[in-house]
């Protein structure tokens, strides 16, 4: 099979994707034990049901009668004849597609309902039910269900977790929740499926390799046990650099992870119920075996040790033997060496990020820090206890007694079990803590390691992938580690450590780091309201889906901020936040107190001007203009980059029509004038006067301002104009341009000494209005360092915007 070459960025996206995965696997069952519990029951008579697959048909398909194509687990594709008036959970079968040539079932899933008419229950929920502080708010939800209800991908991940939660919370049947669910979860699915395809339309590979993968996909969607480890990691490769969302990522990886546990957790088990060394004793090592899984202390020493010889000489994948041997290093009985482990793999991670970060910003710094980062990855991967791994192909998944253990403890949401697979959610997992982590952290390894120059034979793009956050990242590798100690508390202790390890309630609140990566929001739900809607979740939902929650911003302000990296901080302007990482209380005040935004807007800035920090009034940017709101003034305003371009641009005509020679040489022959007109001593000093006929000369309008006492009083504005024209500094500042262009308006026997250019410049209408406004920005800012530094940003995003 292949080998990949993912770049040190994409590697560390891939980190962060499976730690935040692996985490989201035992959250539900800490928050809510009891619901875990019920959610993992499994039935032996499930176990007998044919091939089963779970497809979600579109209204109209569902309506009036169509065909719809999935993916059988041998990767092999399947079409299915959906009758007109399709009933949701109705089953189809289909002879001979199963494996061995045996028949399938089809179930059906839809929103379509002739009786129950979800949608407009829906709708009714989204408009009457639901407190919202955007009537856009109200038309996105309504966007998306649309979407969902025609099994569409929907991009806009961060709007379907609003509506999400708008459904989830609401007071509609749990019937048309669940119908709702699985419609949600299979837009996230389509986008998993559409980048797996686009990779293997452009790969090298065989149509052999490529169903193997198509088919190791359709096994990790139905939660169950996967024939290829390889083929895993290739698919696991292919989503981490893929384009898509970063919750969409983890959402897959959390669901790979778990399969990946669960597939190991079959081999092992198979591999001791039915071996006849172990016969007589099986039921002990069973026992020590699930021991280690949970990361328990194992009781019989001996039993482990023959266990550990044992599972290393069997004919088994090397995956498994490495998954086995990370979870039996887990010693979640021993904190303080946790503690400790946890401490060393931290300080690594931040030398790690700042070899990066050095790396990024200079060539020549790259050259120097590319050759520490790969031994420092290593001790990265060291402090875990990764060993490299080769994939095996399993040839055998069968056997009633591993099927029973497995399912039974991490394979709840299975088809096989009776589940929907990933179309009903991620499974909630109530054991094996240490095999899944130990499963997540080599499918680190294992990405990490593929570094050849085959890469481009899976189709990936070189230079593809989301990069996740710093805080995000590192604190899921914290996360990562510290999740045994979770799993070995319950109740407010476990809560208590979850958060904890997440960077505190406060980090989840407050910010986007890891709010954007939706595993948060979940918890959060669950802790502040359980199943009952809770009105701050709700504006912190909805707000999430008015910003960027990732570091790539598409367009040419993803260009203009990856260029600038924070921008707002890399300007000295305080209480600046650059997307992601603005904090949501901050933006949710702004957005019910004064920002007015349409429903496709998103915030890329903001400034907190506000007298108490709470951004009542500040400034922000968006992909479409800059909004703001200026202390005890009533009304909000806004200017969109268009004009804004324009404002800059005639800015820079008026500063390269002061920097021309001839009008410098009229300007600084009026200063001068002015000056010695502003001396009250000027008329009994020989020097002066002489200097003052020699500048006047033949000027009739210098002339006229020395001799006509109507202009004596005038003299300080007029010295103040000419100043702020003749000093560079003062030119391009917006605040002092308005002083100009106000003596000029209220002074119009003063306009005649400058040049008609000069003033036909500063007149124009759409100029100092546009003038007048900024100005008021500019001054909300406490000193003059602040106002340079937010007049040079708005000069530059007005140059972006005019080059675009």
């Amino acid at each position: 099979m292949t080998h990949l070459n993912i770049s040190p960025l994409n590697r560390r996206s891939f980190l962060s994707y499976v730690a935040l995965g692996t985490l989201v696997l035992l959250t539900k069952d800490l928050l809510d034990p009891a619901s875990a519990m019920a959610d993992s029951e499994v039935s032996d008579k499930n176990l007998s049901r044919l091939e089963t697959y779970h497809i979600f048909v579109p209204y109209t398909t569902a309506r009036n009668g169509g065909k719809e194509t999935f993916t059988l687990r041998s990767g092999e594709t399947c079409q299915v004849a959906i009758p007109s008036k399709a009933q949701d959970s109705q089953e189809i079968t289909i002879k001979g597609r199963g494996q061995q040539g045996k028949d399938i079932t089809v179930v059906l899933h839809t929103l379509y309902d002739r009786q129950l008419r979800i949608a407009d229950q829906v709708y009714q929920e989204i408009d009457k039910n639901t407190q919202f502080i955007k009537e856009a708010s109200k038309a996105k939800c309504k966007f998306v269900y649309e979407q969902i209800e025609d099994g569409e991908y929907i991009n806009d991940v961060i709007a379907l977790d609003f509506l999400d939660y708008v459904i989830g919370s609401s007071k509609l049947d749990n019937k048309i929740k669940e119908r709702y669910e699985i419609a949600s979860n299979n837009s996230r699915l389509l986008g998993t499926e559409q980048a797996i395809e686009m990779a293997l339309s452009q790969s090298k590979l065989t149509e052999a390799e490529k169903q193997l993968i198509r088919g190791t996909f359709a096994s990790v969607r139905a939660s169950e046990p996967v024939p290829d480890f390889n083929a895993l990691t290739e698919i696991n490769s292919i989503v981490a650099a893929s384009a898509l969302p970063l919750e969409i990522k983890q959402y897959y990886l959390s669901a790979s992870t778990k399969i990946a546990a669960l597939t190991v957790d079959f081999i092992l088990v198979k591999l001791i119920d039915e071996n006849p060394k172990l016969t007589p004793e099986s039921e002990k090592y069973l026992s020590t075996y699930q021991q280690v899984r949970a990361g328990k202390r194992v009781e019989d020493a001996a039993a482990l040790k023959s266990l550990d010889s044992f599972i290393s000489n069997a004919e088994i994948p090397e995956n498994a033997k490495v998954v086995y041997s990370l979870a039996r290093k887990q010693n979640l009985d021993n904190k303080v060496a946790l503690g400790e482990k946890i401490y060393d793999f931290v300080q690594a991670f931040v030398e790690f990020k700042e070899r990066m970060d050095d790396a990024k910003d200079a060539k020549d710094a790259a050259k120097k820090a590319g050759a520490a980062i790969v031994p420092l990855a290593t001790k990265i991967l060291s402090l875990l206890g990764v060993k490299t791994a080769t994939g095996v192909t399993i040839s055998s998944l069968s056997g009633v007694a591993a099927t029973n253990a497995t399912l039974a403890v991490l394979g709840g949401g299975s088809v096989a079990s009776g589940g929907l697979g990933m179309l009903g959610g991620l499974a909630v997992v109530t054991g094996g803590a240490a095999l899944i982590g130990a499963a997540g952290v080599l499918s680190i390894a294992l990405v990490s390691e593929m570094d050849s120059e085959d890469q481009k034979n899976l189709g990936i793009a070189i230079g593809t992938g989301t990069i996740a956050g710093t805080a995000t990242v590192l604190a899921a590798w914290t996360v990562a580690t510290a999740l045994e100690v979770a799993g070995t508390l319950s109740g407010a202790a476990a809560i208590t450590a979850t958060i904890s390890a997440l960077g505190g309630l406060g980090l989840i609140t407050g910010g986007t780091a890891f709010v954007a990566g939706g595993v948060a929001i979940g918890i959060w739900s669950l802790l502040k309201s359980g199943k009952t809607r809770d009105s701050s979740v709700l504006h912190q939902l909805e707000t999430r889906t008015y910003t960027y929650t990732e570091d790539i911003i598409p367009g040419y302000w993803g260009e203009f901020f990856s260029q600038k990296k924070d921008v707002i901080p890399k300007y000295g302007i305080k209480e600046g936040f650059s997307a992601p990482n603005i904090p949501l209380d901050k933006l949710s005040n702004a957005l019910s107190s004064w920002l007015s935004l349409d429903s496709e807007e998103k915030v890329i800035a903001l400034i907190d001007n506000s007298v108490f920090k709470d951004a009542k009034e500040g400034v922000v940017f968006t992909n479409a203009k800059m909004a703001w709101k200026v202390f005890l003034v009533s009304e909000p305003d806004s200017i969109n980059y268009e004009n804004l371009a324009t404002f800059v641009n005639k800015g820079t005509k008026l500063t390269s029509l002061l920097s021309d020679a001839k009008q410098k040489q009229e300007l600084s022959k009026l200063k001068k004038v002015v000056d010695i007109l502003s001396d009250e001593k000027y008329s009994t000093n020989l020097s002066k006067l002489q200097e003052l006929v020699a500048l006047v000369g033949s000027d009739k309008n210098l002339s006229d301002l020395v001799s006509n006492e109507k202009y004596k009083n005038k003299l300080p504005q007029l010295k103040n104009a000419v100043a702020i024209l003749s000093d560079e500094k003062y030119s391009q500042n917006l605040s002092k341009l308005k002083d100009v262009v106000d003596v000029l308006s209220n002074e119009p026997e003063l306009v005649k000494f400058f040049s008609s250019q000069l003033v036909s410049q500063l007149s124009d209408k759409n100029y100092t209005n546009d003038l007048s406004r900024l100005k008021k920005v500019v001054d909300t800012f406490q000193n003059e360092s602040d106002k340079d530094n937010f007049t040079k940003l708005l000069r530059q995003i007005g140059q972006k915007y005019s080059t675009v």
